[in-house]
């Protein structure tokens, strides 16, 4: 099935043996935005000059950048929070738009 079925997401989190709410899904769209969310899952969106003024904070996004990379976002600053503070601890708050 395709995206925005969530299926390929819940698939990863049983092989993995991971519980969904403990896995963070970094996408550049709403259709894997909605797939993220449908799973169970945290959800970074990475967005682009074409999708930048969508609204992925009414769709349920957790941070929305622009990329990771120019950002400085690292492993330790989308999971620390998480391993802090819980899984529905706020993520990148520093540094989302």
């Amino acid at each position: 099935k395709l995206k925005p079925d969530p299926l390929i997401y819940v698939t990863a989190a049983e092989k993995l043996g991971i519980d969904p709410s403990r896995c963070v899904v970094i996408e550049d769209s709403i259709v894997g935005l909605k797939a993220a969310k449908g799973a169970g899952m945290r959800c970074i969106i990475t967005y682009t000059a074409s999708t930048e003024n969508e609204d992925f904070y009414a769709l349920g996004c957790d941070a929305k950048v622009p990329e990771l990379g120019s950002t400085g976002v690292s492993l330790d600053m989308i999971f620390g929070p998480m391993k802090a503070d819980g899984v529905d601890a706020a993520i990148l708050s520093d540094v989302r738009d």
